[in-house]
This record gives C-alpha cells, sequence and structure tokens, in this order.
C-alpha cells in the first residue's frame, strides 16, 4: 500500500471514530410520569406535625439498642389510627425489638411494598456539637439531634405517606408495610438478619423495598444542580485481619526483611487491586443523567462514559473524586496497622493490621479474598477474613423506581433522579440477597453540609425537608398503585 493510500486509511478511520464518538451515546433511566389522581393534601400541617413527632422520637436516645422505646412510641403514632402493630424481640434481649404495621391489599401474594427503616442510632462526640444531641432542639425550622438524617426523619416521613394511605381510603392493590428495625448499625443481626431468618413469613406477597441508602442533593454534584440519587446498588464488604511475624531487632541495624515492613510492603501491592476503573451499566447511566444538566464539553463527555477516546477524559474526574472512585472501582482502605512497639530503638517481632475491602456488584468477595491471602503468602502475611459480604443490586427499569424518579421530578420542578450504587451497606443488601427489589432515597434536598452531619456533628433536618419526604412518598405509593391497577386491566 502506497503512503498515499495508506495516509487515506487513516483519515478515514479517525473520520469513522470521530463519527462513532458523536453519534453514540449512553442511554439514561426511563422515568413514569406521575397520572394518577393527585390527592388534597395539606402537607404544610402534615409537615408540622412530624416535626412535632420528630422532637420526640430524637429525645429516645437509642445507641445501638433500647430500640424498644424507640418502638413504643411508633406503635402509639400507629394505634391512634387504629393501625395493628406487632413488636418482634430478639430472643432473651427485651430491649433489641422490631415494629411491624399492614395495610393489607387486594393481592396478597405479590407485589407488596415495604417502607423500612431503622430504630437504632450511632453514637455522638459531645465535644463537637453545638446543641445538645438528644433533645431534639428546634431553631426556626430546623430540628436537631442524632438520627435526624439517618434515619429516624426518614422513619416519620414514610410513616406519614403509610397513614395518609389508610386515611384517604385509598384501595391497595398490593400489601403495604411499615417496617422499623433494631441493630441496623451494627450489620442487623438483631433486627433485619433475624426477622428475615426466624420470622420469614412476615414478607409473603412483598416484592419491593423502600429504605435509605440514596439521597437528594443541592449544589453539589453540579452547581445550580438538584439530584435525586436512587440507591438501587451496594457494594460488597471484603474485611480482613492481618498478621505477620518475624524476628526482632534492633533500629539501628534493620534485617532486609522483618514484621512492619513485610506489611508495609504488602499493603503498598493491596492497594494496586483498587485501581481499575469499571462502568457498568448502571453507572453509565449515573453518568449520563448528569450530563443532562451539564454544560459543554462535560455534557459531551458524560453521555459517553464508555467511549475508549473519551473514557480516558472521565478517569481523570473519577480520580479527583473519592465519592466516584468508591461507584466505579473496587476499593481498598487501610483500617489499622499495629507493630506493638516497645521503643523507637526496636524491632518488634510481629505486626497486625486490618484492610476493609469494598467490591463492586458483580465482583466475587471470595475472589478478593483468595486473591489478597494469595498476596499475603508473598510477604509472609496471614490473612483471615473477619466478614465477606456480596454486592447486590436491583433493576433501574422495574416500575418502582421509574415511578419514584418520575414523582420527584414532579414534586421538585428541575430535578433529576440518577441510579446511585452506594459504597456502604444497609439492610436491603439482605433482602436483595433473596431476591426483593430494593431501592434507596431519603426523598429531601440536602447540602453538602447537613449531608456531612450523617454520622458527624449537628445533624438536622428542617420541617420543608420533612414536607418534601412525605408529599414524594406518597404520590410514590399512589403511583405505584395506580400503575398496578392499569397493569392488571
Amino acid at each position: 500500500m502506497s503512503l498515499k493510500n495508506l495516509g487515506y486509511t487513516l483519515l478515514a478511520l479517525v473520520l469513522l471514530f470521530l463519527l462513532y464518538t458523536i453519534v453514540f451515546t449512553e442511554s439514561g433511566i426511563d422515568p413514569i410520569r406521575p397520572s394518577a389522581e393527585n390527592y388534597s393534601v395539606d402537607y404544610n400541617k402534615l409537615s408540622e406535625q412530624a416535626a412535632s413527632d420528630l422532637q420526640k422520637y430524637l429525645r429516645i436516645k437509642t445507641v445501638r439498642g433500647n430500640e424498644i422505646q424507640g418502638a413504643l412510641f411508633l406503635k402509639s403514632i400507629l394505634e391512634k389510627r387504629a393501625v395493628p402493630v406487632k413488636i418482634i424481640e430478639y430472643p432473651g434481649m427485651r430491649d433489641r425489638v422490631s415494629l411491624v404495621a399492614e395495610l393489607k391489599g387486594k393481592d396478597q401474594t405479590k407485589g407488596g411494598v415495604i417502607l423500612t427503616n431503622h430504630i437504632d442510632v450511632v453514637e455522638v462526640d459531645l465535644s463537637e456539637w453545638s446543641v445538645p444531641p438528644f433533645e431534639g432542639l428546634r431553631k426556626g425550622d430546623r430540628i436537631y439531634g442524632r438520627g435526624a438524617i439517618d434515619m429516624k426523619g426518614l422513619g416519620l416521613m414514610q410513616l406519614y405517606a403509610f397513614l395518609l394511605m389508610k386515611d384517604l381510603k385509598i384501595p391497595l392493590e398490593h400489601n403495604l408495610m411499615f417496617l422499623s428495625v433494631a441493630d441496623e448499625e451494627s450489620r442487623s443481626r438483631f433486627g433485619t438478619r433475624f426477622l428475615l431468618q426466624d420470622h420469614r413469613d412476615l414478607f409473603k406477597g412483598y416484592e419491593f423495598l423502600l429504605n435509605e441508602g440514596g439521597a437528594g442533593s443541592k449544589d453539589i454534584a453540579i452547581k445550580g444542580s438538584k439530584v435525586f440519587n436512587i440507591q438501587h446498588a451496594e457494594k460488597g464488604a471484603v474485611w480482613l485481619d492481618l498478621k505477620v511475624k518475624g524476628d526482632s531487632g534492633h533500629g539501628s541495624t534493620p534485617p532486609v526483611k522483618y514484621a512492619a515492613k513485610s506489611m508495609i510492603d504488602f499493603l503498598e501491592e493491596v492497594q494496586k487491586l483498587g485501581t481499575t476503573t469499571v462502568i457498568h451499566d448502571e453507572a453509565a447511566a449515573f453518568f449520563y443523567e448528569l450530563g443532562a444538566i451539564s454544560g459543554f464539553p462535560n455534557s459531551f463527555v458524560l453521555r459517553r462514559s464508555r467511549n475508549p477516546l473519551l473514557k480516558l477524559i472521565l478517569n481523570g474526574v473519577i480520580d479527583s473524586s473519592r465519592h466516584l472512585r468508591a461507584m466505579t472501582r473496587n476499593t481498598v482502605s487501610i483500617t489499622g496497622v499495629d507493630s506493638h512497639p516497645s521503643g523507637i530503638n526496636v524491632i518488634t517481632s510481629e505486626t497486625t493490621g486490618t484492610i476493609d475491602v469494598r467490591v463492586l456488584p458483580g465482583s466475587s468477595e471470595k475472589e478478593m479474598f483468595e486473591k489478597i491471602k494469595s498476596l499475603g503468602e508473598k510477604y509472609g502475611v496471614e490473612v483471615s477474613a473477619r466478614h465477606l459480604e456480596p454486592g447486590t443490586s436491583s433493576p433501574v427499569d422495574g416500575s418502582l423506581f421509574r415511578i419514584l424518579a418520575g414523582v420527584v421530578s414532579a414534586v421538585e420542578p428541575g430535578a433529576i433522579a440518577t441510579p446511585f450504587l452506594s459504597p456502604g451497606t444497609t439492610d436491603s443488601s439482605y433482602f436483595r440477597a433473596l431476591g426483593f427489589k430494593c431501592y434507596g432515597l431519603i426523598p429531601v434536598l440536602f447540602t453538602s453540609e447537613e449531608i456531612d452531619g450523617i454520622h458527624g456533628k449537628d445533624e438536622s433536618m428542617t420541617v420543608p425537608q420533612l414536607k418534601m419526604g412525605i408529599e414524594i412518598l406518597f404520590r410514590t405509593l399512589v403511583e405505584y398503585n395506580h400503575f398496578s391497577k392499569q397493569s392488571s386491566k
């Protein structure tokens, strides 16, 4: 082939690639726009009632326990509206209870929706808080307290949406459950895991779960943006304990290999397992939706996240954001290293450590463990598994996800919904493992400061946020009921 023909061929290939780059785009989600009756509800009045209840709920100190008092409080609200309630105690632990309330539907064999939340909260560092964390203090429209967001606030939004379905006497096509559980903050041994193992019959006829795991944000992803990140998937957890032994010695005459150095060399290599970016369909849809509210050239790149050339550009964006890295990579976090020092000039004979590895849905947590264990043998590091849990995922083309995506945009004009893979875990992972379709959303627009309050200082929620959350959840339930009725015709 002559140089001239070779030049024409290369030019044609470049033009074809550019044409492919311009024409090809990923696909986003497909929201179902609201079409059911929009019931007349005084959300302002309801949100004030919910705010009062939230203050009372926050005053009940349920730090990794004492769920009985929280459950009794919720029970009192439900029973005032003549809703039967079950309180289920973990055997031998009277304070560790979960609460169940149900509204029965026409078809009780399938399609049921569970509104789930947890009663327990995490600890506080009193020195960081500017207000008392367990007094439910209200300043203007803002209510402060541990659990205001995670997750007593969402629990009350769910409760009020549940009660609206009853009070307005909306005929249900399928069952609706309000479920408040114990022990979520400590991996659910006394709550969800216990219920699914010992009380599985409770969940017969249920298909969908609405939970925490995602949230709305304002001005965070892109300036001026309003984004509702609907969690549809969670990463798996690989929690590992590490130990390496070697000869002790004097710090002035270090050997080629010793325990602390072997551990550091091992950890440096393990971290390389978390450098590969993987963009599955749902992550591509997430970037596509962000592209819809971004300016050029970002919009062009985001809508073509798996284009081989543009992906190089997107990787730079991902590298700069720990949240995007967590959504698109298996990650390795070094959470502890201890050489058991006895003196600065002493090389000790043992070093221990811990690592927290999170794997994307589709990656095997067992294979990751075996891979790291094999690397450990190379450096003389003993690797043992403390906890292995797979990643889980629910479809984003299912009815409830699409309905929720349509409702948030209707309630908050100009907002978009995106599929969101959560780096952390919730109780949804246990339900997904049994085939339930689970979605997580605190249906509120948060600022970055408010999000930082989750497990942090001055956690709070406003009355307008309660109002938005109740309306979105109630209208989602109404739309799902309407969709089910239309589909059965």
